[in-house]
């Protein structure tokens, strides 16, 4: 079955029922309305449609074709005529119909529908082929909707009538010997031509869809019932060529079109043969993106609200250094000593704009792409806003005057070194006045690759007496289970505990080689703020294709440098 979009959403309105034949009759497309089916808004207008072999389903499900379709084109939008086939499932569907339940009408359309997004993002079709119609109890457009209900009972009146009614109904045409044996002719020829539509191959070609419909045709030729369609071919084609009945002269036409077109045979159908009936599209639904949005420990951290414009604005803070309130002891009839509190201090914050564009190809945007590939490009762009986000975090943290956290750590040191310098400098901040309000630390690779690695050593004497220190194996911050540890790794290095403190991996500190810091960090220390990444479709519309741009703000401070310390570690001896 081919790829179609479908419109079955919103809410739908009255209509009247006039039981006498088994049609449905409805607005299934308004021209001018805005619709929306759940993935975007849509509007059709006159002109813009198309259709050959239109079925009647019950919510957009092939395996319940219950009708044929027929359209006139208003100035109000598609009029549809439903004829329902008689049989249980024809019967449900009047009577879901008939009882308001499936009182709205929703069309699918084809593959190839092309549309137009407008500067509301209102999705305006181009071109499309409706494939079917829908009954549904919600459609996509108010006002499309079943308007009349026949129901014919005379399938199941019919043992009900008196002879007088049957010898009407049946009494037979009359017509002139010469016309009867001309029509006998033609029956006759035809008749030869149906012994072949066994062998009947369904024609394949550009365009063509791609399912398969077992359906009974308008005729049947032999057995002692007629036809469900209840045409007769004889009466049809005396009827067209004696009365001049358009519509029986419309059945034949149909008829003979369909079963005596051009075929396939199976001797000459190879799979070289399917290039040219099988042509590539795009299938912009297929594609898949990059790799999910990464982590953004910095970010998130520090991340404190929005900003949404490039507007300059002054970030304030306490002058700790040159501020001096402190409590002393209180001498009788003596005041204290005027204390300064200086306030001052802080800085302008200067928003910064980022922004990204892409070029969407003509052929992608005509061959099914729009709105696909826009969603597809805005997805990458939102992945691109955070990984800036992150790396931005990243650099203004780089770029403060940041203190040692303890001791340095020797370059090209073991992990149990670096392990124990790192501990020694988180206990030495239990001893500063506000040490505690250290909660989170971010390793760089090198470090963190280190820590993760790093086992329990003990000496080992050789011959010469000299002393070699040698790993265990126990690691010292393990996954699973510690035992006498200072600390243990999260399931899938995702974090390490350190003594209390946890630290995440933070691939935007650099990569091995580069940066070689990792910080310990207060949360009030940075920070950092954005906007919301805004989208401009058709920035410049060409020949070619369409530019789809992109823009935010960010804006950062390092609000007090003192609630940061880094640790140094360069993994090259």
């Amino acid at each position: 079955m081919p790829e179609k979009l479908t419109f079955d959403r919103q809410s739908s309105v009255t209509f009247q029922v006039n039981a006498e034949s088994r049609t449905i009759k409805g607005l299934a497309v308004p021209f001018g309305q805005v619709g929306n089916n759940g993935f975007g808004r849509y509007r059709f207008s006159k002109g813009t449609l198309d259709w050959s072999r239109v079925k009647y389903l019950t919510d957009h499900d092939w395996s319940q074709a219950v009708g044929n379709v027929t359209f006139e084109e208003t100035d109000e939008g598609l009029e549809m005529t439903a004829k329902i086939a008689r049989g249980a499932r024809g019967d449900g569907v009047l009577v879901l119909t008939e009882d308001q339940v499936y009182d709205g009408l929703s069309i699918g359309l084809s593959s190839n529908a092309r549309f137009e997004e407008d500067d509301e993002g209102v999705f305006n079709c181009l071109s499309a082929t409706v494939l079917e119609v829908s009954g549904t109890p919600i459609p996509a457009f108010g006002d499309a909707q079943v308007r009349s209900v026949a129901a014919s009972a005379a399938h199941k009146e019919e043992n009900t009538m008196d002879e007088n009614e049957k010898e009407q109904n049946e009494a037979p045409v009359s017509f002139s010997q010469e016309a009867g044996d001309t029509l006998m002719s033609q029956v006759q020829k035809l008749s030869e031509e149906l012994a072949a539509l066994k062998d009947i191959k369904i024609p394949v070609g550009p365009g063509s869809a791609q399912f398969q419909v077992t359906e009974e045709p308008i005729y049947r030729f032999a057995g002692s019932e007629g036809a469900p369609s209840g045409f007769d071919f004889a009466q049809d084609l005396l009827a067209a060529g004696k009365d001049g009945d358009g519509a029986a002269l419309d059945r034949l036409k149909k008829f003979t079109a369909e079963h005596f077109g051009p075929q396939f045979s199976d001797q000459h159908t190879t799979t070289s043969d399917t290039a040219a009936v099988n042509p590539s599209v795009y299938r912009p639904d297929m594609f898949l993106g990059q790799a999910p949005v990464p982590a953004s420990p910095l970010y998130d951290y520090f991340h404190k609200g929005g900003v949404d414009s490039v507007t300059p604005f002054f970030w304030s803070k306490l002058d700790r250094d040159n501020t001096d309130i402190g409590i002393a002891d209180h001498t009788e009839d003596t005041a204290q000593d005027e204390k300064d509190l200086v306030t001052a201090s802080g800085a302008t914050v200067t928003p910064a704009a980022v922004s990204g564009r892409a070029f969407i190809t003509r052929e992608v945007a005509d061959q099914g792409g729009n709105p696909v590939v826009s969603g597809l490009v805005w997805a990458e762009f939102d992945r691109s806003f955070r990984i800036a986000l992150e790396t931005k975090t990243a650099a203004l943290i780089a770029a403060a005057s940041v203190t040692e956290l303890g001791a340095s750590i020797t370059a090209g040191a073991d992990g149990a070194t670096a392990g124990a310098a790192v501990e020694a400098g988180l206990v030495g901040l239990q001893f500063l006045a506000d040490g505690f309000r250290f909660q989170r630390a971010f390793g760089h690779v090198e470090l963190y690759s280190l820590l993760a690695a790093a086992q329990e050593l003990v000496p080992v004497i050789d011959s010469s007496d000299a002393v070699t220190m040698v790993g265990t194996g126990k690691k010292l911050y393990p996954i699973l289970n510690p035992r006498n540890a200072d600390g243990q790794a999260a399931s899938k290095w995702s974090s390490m505990d350190i003594g209390g403190y946890n630290m995440y991996p933070a691939a935007a500190l650099g990569a091995s080689g580069t940066g070689q810091k990792s910080y310990v960090a207060d949360q009030a220390a940075v920070h950092v703020w954005n906007s919301g990444l805004s989208r401009l479709d058709r920035l410049q519309e060409t020949v070619e294709g369409w530019q789809m741009a992109v823009w935010g703000y960010f804006a950062g401070i390092v609000y007090d440098v003192t609630g940061l310390r880094k640790v140094t570690y360069d993994s090259t001896p």
